[in-house]
C-alpha cells in the first residue's frame, strides 16, 4: 500500500527554478536527506511543497521510481551540475507532474492537512501566528495522511495560472527611461567612492541597530544575498546595506539581493544617504516597499560563452 509524503523546497530553490524557466516542466528529481529514514519506498507519492508569505505552495507530485544514495550515479543520470546531497528521489517514468512555484493552498486546505507523527498520530500543521504557517513545521520529509494526499491531488487537478506572488498587471518596475538609467549608473561609476560610501554605510547601520538593542552579525557569504543578520529576541532581519554619497534614494541591487527582496519575509534594505558627509541619514525598507515605492530597471546582463563543436571564430584587428 502506497504511503504519502511531503518534501520541502526552500523559497531560494523555488525562486532559482522559477527564474531558470522550469515552470511547466515535469519534476525530474528531488534531493535532500531523510527519505529512507522516513520509510519512503518505490511506489510512494512525494509532494513537493514550499512556503511564501505565510502560505503553503504546492510545487508538484511524483510517484517514487527509485532512490539514489550515490552522488556519482546521480550526476551520471541527471546532470553534472546538480548539487551534492545524501539522497536523490527519481520519479517512475511518466509519473511526475509539471512543477509550478506560485500555486498556493487556501488557508482552509492548509488547515485540513494532517501530518503523521512517528506513532502514526495525525496532527494538523502548526501556524506561526495569525499571519500564516510555521515554515519550520514543513521542513524536510514529512508523512501525511491519505486524506491529505487527496486534498493535494485536488489542488493539482485544478486549473492554475502561473504568476509570481504579488505580481501586478502593469509595468510599475520598468518606468526608468534610458536617460534616468544613465544618470543613476553615473552616480555609482566611481568604484573608490562607492567602496568608501558602502563602508561608511555599514558602520552607520551597525551602530544604529546596536543602539536600539539588536545583535548584529556580518554575513560574508555573497551567495546569501544579504549583508547583516540582525536579531532582537524572537525578531530577526536579513539586512542589505547600501550607501549613497548624494541625498537621493537610489541604489543598485544584485540578482541575489533582488531575489531576497522578492521571497524573504525578513528582508530589510537599509540605505544611508550622504554617507560620506558629517550628517548621514538612514532609511529602511521592506521587500514589499521596493515594489510599492520604487521604480526599477535592470542595469547589467551576465553572459557566458556557449561552447560548441564548431569551435570559436575570432578576428584579429
Amino acid at each position: 500500500m502506497s504511503r504519502y509524503f511531503t518534501h520541502f523546497w526552500s523559497d531560494e530553490l523555488c525562486d532559482a527554478h522559477y527564474r531558470a524557466g522550469f515552470s511547466g516542466v515535469p519534476l525530474e528529481f528531488t534531493a535532500g536527506e531523510g527519505f529512507l529514514g522516513s520509510g519512503v519506498e518505490t511506489g510512494d507519492q512525494v509532494y513537493i511543497i514550499s512556503a511564501y508569505d505565510g502560505k503553503v505552495m504546492l510545487v508538484g507530485r511524483m510517484t517514487v521510481g527509485r532512490i539514489i544514495t550515490s552522488y556519482g550515479e546521480a550526476v551520471a543520470l541527471l546532470s553534472p551540475e546538480i548539487e551534492e546531497a545524501p539522497e536523490y528521489v527519481l520519479p517512475a517514468e511518466g509519473l511526475a507532474t509539471e512543477q509550478y512555484f506560485t500555486r498556493p493552498l487556501t488557508m482552509e486546505e492548509t488547515g485540513d492537512l494532517r501530518f503523521l507523527t512517528t506513532d502514526g498520530t495525525a496532527k494538523p500543521l502548526k501556524f506561526a501566528d495569525d499571519a500564516g504557517v510555521d515554515e519550520n513545521a514543513l521542513g524536510g520529509v514529512r508523512e501525511i495522511a491519505p486524506g491529505s494526499a487527496v486534498i493535494l491531488d485536488q489542488v493539482i487537478s485544478q486549473s492554475f495560472e502561473d504568476t509570481p506572488p504579488d505580481a501586478s498587471d502593469g509595468d510599475e518596475e520598468d518606468e526608468i527611461d534610458d536617460s534616468d538609467l544613465a544618470a543613476i549608473s553615473r552616480t555609482f561609476a566611481d568604484e573608490d567612492t562607492n567602496r568608501r560610501a558602502r563602508e561608511a554605510a555599514f558602520d552607520y547601520v551597525v551602530g544604529a541597530f546596536e543602539e536600539k538593542g539588536w545583535t548584529v552579525m556580518r554575513v560574508d557569504d555573497p551567495e546569501e544575498g544579504y549583508d547583516l543578520q540582525c536579531t532582537a529576541g524572537d525578531d530577526h532581519l536579513h539586512v542589505v546595506v547600501k550607501g549613497n554619497v548624494h541625498n537621493s534614494l537610489e541604489f543598485m541591487l544584485s540578482e541575489l539581493e533582488y531575489a531576497r527582496a522578492e521571497r524573504d519575509g525578513h528582508f530589510a534594505l537599509c540605505i544611508v544617504t550622504e554617507a560620506l558627509s558629517s550628517s548621514p541619514s538612514l532609511a529602511t525598507f521592506s521587500g514589499e516597499d521596493l515594489y510599492d515605492l520604487f521604480d526599477a530597471r535592470p542595469v547589467q546582463w551576465a553572459f557566458r560563452y556557449r561552447d560548441d563543436d564548431d569551435g570559436l571564430d575570432t578576428e584579429d584587428f
